[in-house]
C-alpha cells in the first residue's frame, strides 16, 4: 500500500502551523494574568511577608500560569525569528527565548516566596518579605536587556515583518529606554511577543 505525500503534507504543515499560532495567542492572553494574581505589598519585610502568606494561594497560582506561559513564549519567538534571516533572525530567536525565560523566573519568584512563607516555615520573619522583594526586583531589570534587543531586531528585521509586528516593537523599545516606563515595557512585551509570533504567518515566511 502506497501513501501519497505529496498532499498530505502540506495539510500537516497548515495544520501545524494554525496549531503554534494558537499557542501563541493564548500565551499572548494569558501572559497578564499572573500580573493580576501576584504582587508584594507592604512597606516592610514584615508586611510583605504577611502579605505572602495571607495570599500565598493567588501568588503560587500566577506563578503556575507563568509558567504555561512561558512554555509557549519559547516556540513564539522561535517562529518570530524564523520569519527573518541573518543576525537579526538570530537574536530574535535567543533574546526571545530570554524574554521568555526570564518572565517565568520573575513571575517565580513571588510563588517561591509564598511557597515558602506558607507551608515550609512556622512563623516565617520579615527577612522573607525582604529576599522576596530582592528576588522579585533581581529578575526584573534582568529582563529589561534582552526584552530590549528583541524589539530592537525585530526593529532592525522590519522590511522582512509587517507593520503591524514592528510599529508595536519600536514603540517598545521606547518605553523600554525611558525610565518612567521601562517596567511597563517589560510587562508587555511577552504580550507582544505571543502576538506577534501569532500574527506573522505564510505572507511574512515567503518573504524572507
Amino acid at each position: 500500500m502506497s501513501i501519497d505525500l505529496t498532499t498530505s503534507s502540506p495539510e500537516v504543515a497548515a495544520d501545524r502551523d494554525v496549531a503554534v499560532r494558537v499557542a501563541c495567542a493564548v500565551a499572548a492572553l494569558g501572559a497578564l494574568v499572573p500580573f493580576a494574581l501576584c504582587g508584594l505589598h507592604g512597606k516592610s519585610g514584615a508586611a510583605i511577608t504577611s502579605n505572602l502568606v495571607e495570599d500565598a494561594t493567588h501568588q503560587q497560582l500566577g506563578s503556575i500560569v507563568a509558567s504555561l506561559v512561558a512554555a509557549l513564549l519559547v516556540p513564539a519567538a522561535l517562529r518570530l525569528s524564523r520569519r527573518t534571516d541573518g543576525l537579526s533572525g538570530a537574536v530574535i530567536g535567543a533574546a526571545g527565548v530570554a524574554v521568555a525565560v526570564l518572565y517565568g523566573a520573575y513571575y517565580a519568584s513571588y510563588g517561591a516566596a509564598a511557597l515558602v512563607g506558607a507551608q515550609m516555615l512556622d512563623e516565617p520573619g520579615p527577612g522573607l518579605g525582604e529576599a522576596a522583594s530582592l528576588m522579585v526586583n533581581l529578575t526584573e531589570i534582568t529582563r529589561y536587556a534582552p526584552g530590549l534587543a528583541l524589539v530592537a531586531a525585530v526593529i532592525a528585521a522590519r522590511k522582512m515583518l509587517p507593520r503591524g509586528v514592528w510599529v508595536p516593537a519600536a514603540v517598545l523599545a521606547a518605553m523600554t529606554v525611558f525610565p518612567m516606563t521601562t517596567w511597563l515595557a517589560a510587562l508587555l512585551i511577552p504580550v507582544w511577543l505571543g502576538a506577534a509570533a501569532a500574527a506573522v504567518g505564510q505572507k511574512a515566511s515567503a518573504t524572507v
